[in-house]
């Protein structure tokens, strides 16, 4: 402080950079392109970290025809090994009743609607989808009614990111993918998560389980 007058204020506006940020990344630190090709790059480096000898695709706006071609390529080259599909449908719209998710078309002009059906013929067995998106429970009740009634057991893992009649959070304290987050940088968020609601200043400290329970996703085998 000089002459009576107080020094320079600093003031830290981190917590609504949170609410956007995707893979840890703020996308409107960059520009539009390279901010979706460095969330891309991310995903796969985090899902690496599971399993480095996995080969990872990743295809950014991709449309109906392009995703066909990369799960069929996908269970060509992996045979009878499990495959992982990561959907993130973050800005578009929910999926439909009937368990469709939406892509672009070629001009990307407009969104057009892929049927849970013809993901599932593509992709086939052994494999696991994972939907981050608003109404994911759409998309797994649609796949489950697809494949009940002919009593097959499918050797299928669906993680979904909320039940059907639920949207994603948009609490500004966390990313915009928290699903993904707890997924594939589970100490993180978890310590995130822990921080930002209190748990210190309820008195429960670390070892309390008390926000732990809920970052765990549902799991559902078919």
């Amino acid at each position: 402080m000089r002459g009576g007058n107080p020094g320079p204020v600093i003031k830290f506006s981190w917590i609504p950079l949170w609410k956007r940020m995707e893979c840890w990344i703020d996308p409107f630190s960059m520009a539009p392109q390279k901010a979706l090709e460095s969330i891309g790059k991310t995903l796969s480096v985090q899902y690496e970290r599971w399993q480095p000898r996995a080969r990872y695709k990743v295809q950014l706006d991709p449309t109906v025809e392009e995703v066909k071609k990369l799960c069929s390529t996908c269970r060509k080259y992996a045979k009878t090994e499990r495959v992982l599909f990561h959907y993130n449908g973050h800005g578009v719209p929910k999926p439909t009743a009937s368990g469709e998710i939406w892509l672009f078309n070629k001009s990307y002009t407009q969104y057009i609607p892929l049927p849970i059906s013809d993901l599932d013929s593509w992709l086939k067995t052994p494999s696991i989808y994972v939907f981050d998106c608003s109404a994911a429970g759409m998309i797994v009740n649609a796949f489950t009614e697809l494949h009940d009634p002919s009593g097959l057991t499918r050797d299928c893992i669906l993680l979904a990111a909320c039940e059907s009649h639920e949207t994603l959070p948009q609490r500004a304290e966390f990313p915009a993918d928290v699903f993904t987050s707890c997924l594939t940088t589970p100490i993180k968020m978890a310590l995130r998560w822990l921080f930002e609601l209190g748990c210190y200043s309820s008195g429960r400290g670390m070892s309390s389980p008390c926000c732990i329970w809920c970052l765990f996703p549902i799991l559902i085998i078919v």
